[in-house]
């Protein structure tokens, strides 16, 4: 996504097409995430979830996604959404693999978006979340969100389709479009609590308004991008 900001914004492209791909899951990444306390081995207990308390982590998944844009032109068709904005930040830690509570890698990068895209934070009100449903995660995320947006509902597609690694952040954000056009913002899977901000139902779509897409990578890298289905 920055990339493609870049082309549009720095070098006056008119169109970019953009791939995003992950198919090298194998026995190594299993054994790393396993590790990591991320990924739910088939025999536990455990179901994938984001945000709950006794359902977290995610299955790793295969996936890809592509997308065009383009300026806006009077011959385009209908476009699914307007891209407003994207940034991507690093937060200060000493472990590649871990997270502050603080969610301070999310929060920079969800300002950062704010301002690229000039929106006020109070307009934002949905979110689709990275919502891996590590416990890390899930206080990272949550500080993040609650200390940038004021009211908003969030949810998270990797307990429905797993964790499909590079692929996640625009895969997912075609497929909450897509849900969007059908009127609702989907549940999180498999959550026990009930939850009117990170959903444990399946909720409409809330009154039209920027939404903001959010992902993470190893490493401390964050990134927030902001779109808008007003078009």
């Amino acid at each position: 996504m920055m990339d493609m900001q870049h082309l549009f914004y720095l070098y006056g492209f008119d169109r970019a097409i953009v791939m995003a791909g992950e198919d090298a899951t194998n026995v190594q990444t299993l054994e790393f995430f396993g590790e990591a306390n991320g990924h739910i081995p088939l025999e536990s207990d455990r179901v994938p979830s984001a945000f709950d308390s006794e359902n977290y982590g995610f299955h790793v998944g295969q996936g890809c996604a592509i997308a065009v844009f383009e300026k806006e032109h009077k011959n385009m068709a209908d476009p699914l959404c307007k891209f407003l904005g994207a940034y991507a930040a690093a937060e200060d830690n000493t472990n590649p693999l871990g997270q502050r509570e603080d969610g301070d890698g999310y929060y920079k990068a969800i300002q950062g978006a704010l301002e690229v895209a000039k929106v006020d934070p109070k307009t934002v009100n949905l979110v689709k979340t990275h919502g891996t449903g590590t416990q890390m995660n899930n206080k990272s995320e949550r500080a993040a969100l609650e200390r940038s947006l004021s009211d908003f509902i969030a949810t998270s597609y990797k307990p429905s389709i797993g964790h499909t690694l590079s692929a996640s952040g625009l895969m997912e954000t075609g497929l909450l479009l897509n849900d969007m056009k059908r009127g609702i913002v989907p549940q999180i899977l498999n959550r026990t609590e009930r939850d009117d901000v990170f959903l444990s139902y399946d909720a409409p779509v809330p009154a039209k308004g920027p939404f903001l897409s959010l992902a993470a990578g190893m490493g401390n890298t964050y990134a927030a991008a902001l779109f808008s289905t007003e078009v």
